[in-house]
């Protein structure tokens, strides 16, 4: 049985299969004017908006490049967008105004996401809570209502990207020594076993890095105390190069790091992690649709002793500096797959 969840924007939070390929080319069409339509290739249901919702920038035409769920040209999950505000049918599936992928092409910043509105609008959120550096008793800030959440650490940027600012100054949890802005799953039946197929994917860019430090992006996290509860740590340093930080699966609680490749700060790439077979998978995919991948084998009984679960957002390393040093990164849409 499968169940996943495509998380940009809101409202098209599904239990069906997560539209995670630009050449489906059908995912979702945003915004109807005919009730629920749906989708061409992957069997998706898409809640019809109002019509004349999609595309608010009138009938200037999205673009439809790569596999891009925002309509930017980029690598994101999901279906490319068609021509936004004009209400003509797509070329790949059976709802309006849009050519697969997400379809909402509103808020004029070309993304499907509106800069207006706070992230838990423009993203389903409804299976994570929210981490902050903020103080709370012995702890930090757990926000777990995140519909209309917005602060000075989560907030909806000028292009409608969900964004992440944590400082080095921030307050960190009891057992560790770090800030963070991070998204933790809650997943339906709780955290999951490593067995079976479990997968999140992303489209991010990362603008800021603390001074000496990098920051993690993503995580695949569990709720053991031995030292084997992080089975992927993946870290954009500050030399720009994204870092996948596994356990090693012959001995475990000792970390080994796999350097993915360089890339840019401010470009908008995507990764892919996937957990199948005892085997997990990184995949990062830049702005030029190149691909690259490292591998890890969890095969050691002791992995199925725990119980995991995703991260994503701004877990920065380091915890001196001044109020304006910290990680910033913004996502533009993610997916979460349990199979």
């Amino acid at each position: 049985m499968k169940s996943a969840w495509l998380l940009a924007p809101a409202g098209l939070c599904l239990f069906t299969y997560a539209c995670s390929g630009g050449d489906n080319g059908d995912a979702l069409g945003g915004a109807g004017d005919a009730g629920a339509a749906q989708s061409g290739g992957s069997g998706t249901i898409a809640a019809a908006g109002q019509a004349g919702n999609v595309g608010s920038a009138g009938n200037a035409a999205v673009p439809s490049g790569g596999t891009s769920a925002a309509g930017s040209g980029g690598n994101a999950a999901g279906g490319a967008l068609g021509s936004a505000g004009d209400g003509s049918l797509p070329s790949g599936g059976a709802a309006q105004a849009g050519s697969g992928g997400v379809g909402q092409a509103g808020g004029g910043s070309g993304t499907g996401l509106d800069p207006a509105l706070p992230p838990g609008k423009n993203f389903d959120l409804t299976h994570f809570v929210l981490q902050l550096p903020v103080a709370s008793g012995s702890s930090v800030q757990q926000i777990s209502d995140l519909a209309t959440y917005t602060s000075q650490y989560f907030y909806t940027a000028a292009d409608g990207a969900m964004t992440f600012w944590c400082p080095v100054t921030g307050a960190h949890t009891p057992n560790t020594h770090y800030p963070r802005t991070e998204l933790r799953e809650l997943a339906t039946g709780g955290d999951w076993s490593i067995s079976g197929t479990h997968s999140l994917t992303a489209t991010f860019k990362v603008t800021q890095t603390p001074p000496s430090k990098g920051t993690i992006i993503g995580q695949i996290h569990g709720n053991a105390t031995d030292g084997t509860a992080e089975i992927l740590k993946l870290e954009w340093t500050t030399q720009n190069t994204i870092v996948a930080s596994v356990e090693d699966d012959n001995n475990p609680a000792t970390q080994i790091d796999k350097t993915i490749g360089s890339y840019a700060l401010g470009e908008q790439i995507s990764y892919a992690i996937k957990l199948q077979n005892s085997t997990l998978q990184v995949t990062i995919t830049d702005a030029n649709g190149v691909s690259k991948s490292v591998s890890s084998p969890y095969t050691a009984s002791s992995w199925t002793n725990d119980k995991y679960y995703f991260k994503l957002g701004d877990y920065v390393q380091l915890a001196t500096g001044t109020n304006a040093d910290g990680g910033r990164v913004s996502f533009y849409a993610f997916a979460i797959e349990h199979g």
